[in-house]
């Protein structure tokens, strides 16, 4: 029988969040709280839907139209499957341990929470659409930034800056005292708009032990480019 501890295969989020309720025999409540924390998460991700629960939410999120839309990180084709995958986790796990829940024992909860686990890592990993949040326009809209000047400065601060080892000391600091949010921060690389890259240099001649640095850096894609560009000439 293989046997494994619980904390390595959940999610930090579950963890944190569940499994004090597990651990004192809370099963109904620790499930419908890892339900609870992908829903977070998805609103979190997307800056929107804080009118929305559950299917719903989902359904905006996942579905085409104006609304910001998440793409899953296996393949974009797979939309309506995921689409799919969240509603029937919202409507068979969340909804029956929000109104009932009594059936939902110690086996059944762990099922959930390694289930939310997975949901937790596919919002994670999923990047979103710029064209369908509605570009510049949009990201204002929705309330991640409050003018086009932000996005501009902030994809332009980026772009400038060098990591040498990946050492980011004072990169943040510099973001908060310019206004930004970590959630501003990490929406530019949602929207694909900025990555982030890194090399391995060695300082030493061929045969001689190496002496290896790493330096990272931002650089704008494609996308970025084009936005950066066409606010920076308006």
């Amino acid at each position: 029988m293989v046997e494994f501890e619980l904390d390595t295969i959940l999610h930090q989020r579950i963890i944190n969040k569940c499994m004090s309720l597990y651990k004192d025999g809370h099963f109904p409540d620790a499930a419908l709280e890892s339900m609870k924390q992908v829903e977070l998460a998805l609103k979190e991700k997307s800056g929107t839907g804080k009118k929305l629960f559950g299917t719903n939410l989902v359904k905006t999120l996942f579905r085409s139209g104006k609304n910001i839309k998440l793409i899953i990180p296996l393949a974009e084709d797979l939309q309506e499957d995921a689409l799919e995958l969240f509603t029937g986790a919202f409507r068979y796990y969340r909804n029956y341990a929000a109104h009932d829940g009594s059936k939902i024992n110690k086996i059944i909860c762990i099922r959930i929470m390694v289930l939310a686990s997975e949901l937790l890592d596919l919002i994670g990993a999923s990047p979103i659409s710029f064209t369908d949040i509605g570009g510049v326009k949009g990201l204002i809209k929705h309330g991640i930034f409050a003018e086009e000047s932000q996005i501009t400065d902030l994809l332009s601060f980026l772009s400038s800056q060098a990591c040498p080892d990946d050492c980011f000391d004072g990169l943040f600091e510099d973001l908060y005292e310019r206004g930004y949010t970590d959630h501003q921060f990490q929406s530019v690389f949602d929207l694909g708009l900025i990555e982030y890259k890194y090399k391995t240099v060695d300082h030493n001649l061929p045969g001689e032990p190496a002496d290896l640095d790493t330096l990272g850096w931002f650089e704008l894609t494609p996308m970025g480019y084009m936005v950066l560009n066409k606010n920076q000439n308006v």
